[in-house]
């Protein structure tokens, strides 16, 4: 998953929205990470043109699922960047706060991996893709 915040925000309170997210392909039965790993540890992403310019920091997650059966069990991978933003866009979408958008028992954090699975449910909300 990809989260941005303005950076004035410091990250603090309502200010993360969503950007990207990956998670298991039940047809080719592969999970984000296996792209990742195929790519060279490299994921393009694309900053939706509507985003208002400035600067923002930029948070990356990894959730290992491999002790997500237990409560508590999931290990959140999460690394941060500062970028500037560039263009004519307005938008500064409605966030999340982080710590806090995951409860230990939502879906997706709680799920067992070792079980087939149809669908995996993407925690967290929703992409912003922009207008």
């Amino acid at each position: 998953m990809v989260y941005m915040a303005p950076l004035e925000s410091n990250g603090e309170g309502n200010v993360w929205f969503k950007i990207f997210e990956d998670g298991y392909d039940s047809k080719s039965k592969k999970w984000c990470v296996d792209k990742l790993i195929n790519n060279g540890g490299k994921l393009n992403v694309v900053i939706p043109k509507d985003i208002r310019p400035g600067g923002y920091l930029l948070r990356t997650e990894i959730m290992a699922l491999h002790n997500a059966r237990d409560v508590g069990g999931m290990q959140d991978y999460a690394n941060c960047a500062q970028l500037q933003v560039a263009g004519s866009g307005s938008k500064t979408p409605k966030g999340v706060a982080i710590p806090g958008v995951y409860k230990a028992d939502d879906p997706g954090i709680l799920v067992n991996i070792y079980k087939k699975l149809s669908e995996y449910p993407i925690p967290g909300p929703s992409v912003y893709t922009g207008a």
